[in-house]
């Protein structure tokens, strides 16, 4: 599995964005990530640990975009199916907000388009001796991992009777 790194939502819709606009119109669009807060809600998952959930602003900038050439309306509908299909915390009650969307005429045939996404995504560990996070007596790694999900549920008493 690849490597976890904060923003991996961002990141991923930036390359679905950069491959629908095209080269030329990719180049003009910048990301950041900004008002970034963490939910210390630990959750051990077997082969792993959920170690905190990270919710931030991603911010998305076309400088001069082309809206002649390339409908902002085309824009703002594959953003917005791509979340619908990506994104499943947006559907799981997260409360995240919907997409906020500024444009600023530059002249007439060009446009600065302001896109702000609210995301939220876990941070993962892993135990690793030699890992770089120090947490309750162990060190870790940022990784991603399998998590183990129960196909049959065996005998159990729930202690009410």
């Amino acid at each position: 599995m690849a490597q976890y790194e904060a923003g991996e939502k961002l990141r991923e819709l930036k390359t679905f964005i950069d491959t629908c606009v095209g080269d030329e119109i990719a180049q003009t669009l910048t990301t950041q990530m900004k008002h970034i807060a963490l939910s210390l809600d630990s959750q051990f998952m077997g082969n792993g640990c959920q170690l905190m959930r990270l919710r931030y602003q991603a911010s998305l900038v076309f400088d001069n975009f082309p809206h002649l050439s390339y409908s902002p309306a085309v824009l703002f509908a594959n953003i917005g199916a791509w979340l619908m299909d990506h994104d499943p915390d947006r559907e799981a009650g997260e409360q995240l907000a919907n997409p906020v969307i500024e444009m600023t005429p530059v002249d007439d045939t060009h446009t600065t388009i302001s896109i702000d996404v609210a995301f939220e995504e876990p941070v993962s560990v892993t135990e690793d001796a030699t890992g770089p996070i120090y947490w309750r007596g162990k060190q870790w790694r940022i990784d991603t991992y399998d998590i183990w999900v129960a196909e049959t549920l065996g005998n159990f008493t729930t202690g009410l009777r």
